[in-house]
């Protein structure tokens, strides 16, 4: 990886009302809230009306005028650390955030869709900024380890608390000796886009089609995919318009199909479904004539198995009739609402099942990864110097 320093935009104000969730994961209830405060980053990242005229650019360039966003006076590493629970234990994760080159030792795991791609595309085009970084993973066990050491003499920049209880605090690394020390160490590193594959789609088009070196790098936090602070989930589905009761006999050609009550901690695939969990395993016969001798992902078995063959949908049609969700919980809550016809529940992953298959170069259907914590939105911009 080559990595290297920038002059960051960042917040003058309440740092807590400028941040925000990544743009996609954000509910409409938290998307109403973050609108409301004076100066908040979706109002870049997700701008609501292109007709009226107020662009995300000029949204910007009011803020600098009122100075409510300004350039910092020197370039930077930040060093973002955070603090959360797991099973009431504190853990920290530590990370950078830089700029990365998209073009030497970065390579991705997911398809994208056109459509999304082009939507980051285009608001970051007429931002002439990129307004939230990508997350990279590397297999570095040391990275993290001299991070740390390189924050106990910094003085922190600003702290805020996510409503997920996601502790961060932020420094500025401007010392250039160990800047160099960063950089050298991620020389020969193979980062990994974690998340962010439709971003990253999106500086490779501008880089394409506008041929100067400000594409040439993305806005990224970068840490270690072995610290006990980084986990890899599944993505839930939400499903419209399908009856899942309705198909059981088509399904039971293709799985073997059993039900419980309350759901269970483990590899298998689950449908949720009129308050009722039904583990589906496809039979061996079905993988063999789908896959082969390969090993098929979750998300693989969903989209060829269970929707194409047992509900015989086309590829087209399941962008239609799926949605994507983040935690098991709210894609239960959605379906005992009746927001959908029901839920399909993707076990989390194991390291290093992710990193063989991403060093073999395998390229994963989309939304297959969810990686968190997940880095806020805010806490600096990378915007094209003046």
């Amino acid at each position: 990886m080559n990595i290297k320093e920038f002059k960051p935009y960042i917040f003058s104000g309440d740092i807590k009302d400028a941040v925000s969730p990544p743009f996609d994961t954000i509910t409409q209830e938290q998307e109403n809230k973050l609108r409301s405060a004076k100066c908040n980053i979706t109002a870049l990242s997700m701008p609501q009306s292109w007709s009226n005229g107020i662009t995300p650019r000029k949204i910007m360039e009011k803020w600098i005028k009122d100075k409510l966003i300004y350039e910092y006076g020197e370039n930077v590493i930040i060093i973002l650390k955070q603090v959360f629970y797991i099973n009431k234990e504190a853990v920290a994760r530590y990370g950078i955030i830089s700029l990365v080159d998209i073009n030497n030792n970065i390579s991705t795991h997911e398809n994208t869709f056109s459509k999304q791609v082009m939507e980051r595309q285009t608001v970051m085009d007429d931002l002439q900024a990129q307004p939230e970084p990508i997350f990279i993973v590397i297999p570095d066990n040391n990275f993290d380890k001299m991070i740390k050491r390189y924050t106990a003499n910094l003085e922190e920049k600003f702290k805020f608390e996510e409503p997920s209880g996601v502790e961060n605090f932020v420094y500025f690394l401007d010392d250039q000796h160990k800047i160099d020390r960063i950089k050298e160490s991620l020389a020969n590193v193979q980062g990994i886009v974690a998340d962010g594959h439709h971003r990253t789609q999106a500086i490779k088009n501008l880089q394409k089609e506008k041929g100067d070196s400000f594409w040439n790098y993305a806005l990224a936090y970068t840490t270690s995919i072995y610290g006990n602070g980084l986990m890899i989930g599944g993505v839930d589905r939400l499903v419209y318009r399908l009856n899942f009761e309705a198909n059981v006999a088509k399904i039971k050609n293709l799985f073997d199909v059993y039900t419980e009550k309350t759901m269970e901690e483990d590899n298998n695939i689950r449908i949720y479904s009129r308050g009722i969990f039904y583990i589906i395993i496809p039979k061996e016969y079905t993988i063999r004539e789908t896959f082969g001798t390969a090993k098929p992902l979750s998300t693989e078995i969903i989209n060829r198995i269970l929707f194409e063959n047992a509900f015989g949908l086309e590829k087209s049609e399941i962008e239609t009739k799926v949605s994507y969700i983040y935690n098991a919980t709210d894609a239960i809550n959605a379906v005992d609402r009746h927001e959908c016809e029901f839920a399909i529940l993707i076990p989390s992953w194991q390291k290093d099942d992710f990193l063989n298959l991403t060093m073999e170069n395998r390229i994963f259907p989309q939304k297959s990864t969810y990686f968190y914590p997940k880095i806020p939105s805010g806490i600096a911009v990378y915007r094209r110097p003046s």
